[in-house]
Formats: C-alpha cells, sequence, structure tokens
C-alpha cells in the first residue's frame, strides 16, 4: 500500500506539470444507449472532451479545461478507487442488452483497464465513486459555454469579426490595455463593451482575426 500510495503521489504530479507535453488519457468512458453513443474523456492536461453520435454521426462535442486544484481533487478520488476496485464480474439483473458503458482506466494498477457493464448494474463503491466523478466532470462540460475553450486563447486585435451568442456578427473596434473589447454590431452599429470574463457569455466564435 505504501508503494501504491507513493505511486498515485507520483503520477499526480506528473500528471499537474504535463500541460507542455502531448496530453494523454486519464479515464475514457464510453456509454451506448440504443443508437446514442456518449463519450467521456478526461484528459492529463485537465481537459474533459464530451462527444455524442447518433446512429454513427458526431452531433455533439465540447471540451473544458478544469481548473487545476479542481481537477487535482477529482484526479486523487480517481486514482484511490482505481486501486480498490475488485476483480468480480459487474453483473446485472435487468436485460440491457442494447444498453453497455465501457470504462477504461488510465490509473491504478494493472493499467489500462477496461470494465465493461450495464447502466443499469449494481456496482461497488468504488466504482460507483469513479462513476460519480466522470458524471460531475460531463455535466462542466456540457453546462459550459459552447465557446470558452476557443476564447480563452484568443488575443483581440481591432478588426476582428465575431458571431454572438444570439447568432448577429460584430467588429473589434477598440481594445483597451486590460482586455476589455468594445464592439460594433454589423446591421445596427450598437456598440458593446466586453470585459475579458465575459468574452465566452457574448461571443460565440471568432470569424476571422486580424494576425
Amino acid at each position: 500500500m505504501r508503494l501504491w500510495a507513493a505511486l498515485a503521489a507520483g503520477f499526480i504530479l506528473l500528471a499537474a506539470s504535463i500541460p507542455a507535453q502531448v496530453p494523454i488519457p486519464i479515464v475514457e468512458r464510453i456509454t451506448t444507449q440504443g443508437d446514442v453513443t456518449t463519450r467521456v474523456s478526461v484528459f492529463s492536461d485537465r481537459t474533459v472532451v464530451v462527444s455524442i453520435r447518433e446512429n454513427g454521426v458526431q452531433g455533439f462535442i465540447r471540451l473544458l479545461n478544469i481548473p487545476e486544484e479542481s481537477y487535482l481533487v477529482y484526479l486523487t478520488s480517481l486514482q484511490t478507487n482505481a486501486g480498490e476496485l475488485e476483480e468480480r464480474p459487474i453483473a446485472s439483473d435487468i436485460d440491457t442488452s442494447n444498453s453497455v458503458v465501457e470504462l477504461t482506466l488510465h490509473i491504478g494498477p494493472d493499467t489500462p483497464k477496461t470494465l465493461r457493464f450495464s447502466p443499469m448494474a449494481t456496482v461497488s463503491l468504488p466504482l460507483s465513486k469513479i462513476m460519480g466523478a466522470v458524471n460531475d466532470l460531463e455535466q462542466q462540460v456540457r453546462e459550459s459555454s459552447p465557446s470558452a475553450f476557443e476564447l480563452r486563447s484568443w488575443k483581440p486585435k481591432k478588426g476582428d469579426r465575431v458571431q454572438l451568442m444570439d447568432d448577429t456578427y460584430a467588429r473589434v473596434v477598440e481594445v483597451w490595455e486590460d482586455g476589455l473589447v468594445v464592439l460594433e454590431y454589423e446591421e445596427t452599429y450598437i456598440r458593446e463593451m466586453v470585459p475579458p470574463d465575459r468574452y465566452d457569455d457574448v461571443i460565440l466564435h471568432v470569424v476571422d482575426s486580424q494576425q
């Protein structure tokens, strides 16, 4: 147990320092229910990706960077419970042949470790906690702004053209030193001041950036 605790602590430090490198998966969960497949992937650079396919067609994809402090709490919980998983089969008395959960853990002993079970199965406490953590992360991504990730790296410049949340368009006519931008709506020429912490509340997508 002491060896595993030391390895877990080392992995946390590694994951926290890895953003400059290629991100690696920590946990991946694929839930198939009929023709709908939902995939949740948690990466070492604190990115969580949620994608949904229906009848083989990609219908939804969104990603979010989790704050470092929160990410480390989730990572610690995932590692601890991955180390406590038992090998016994995960069974269900309810027939859900067209529904399955496939959970792949890239942390803990014997990695990678893949578990397949019914969404209706009665699972152990460690697995229940892992599923709960993944559910929380999935919900955060689903509820996040669709433009949050893109706009985090946006450096606004005068002349940039943006699409707004109400599907109208505007141009950046001023950029202040503190990052505040002044937008001018294309059809009405009304101007709006948008501080950096509200970019993703107002702007959906940067259409054309002045490089």
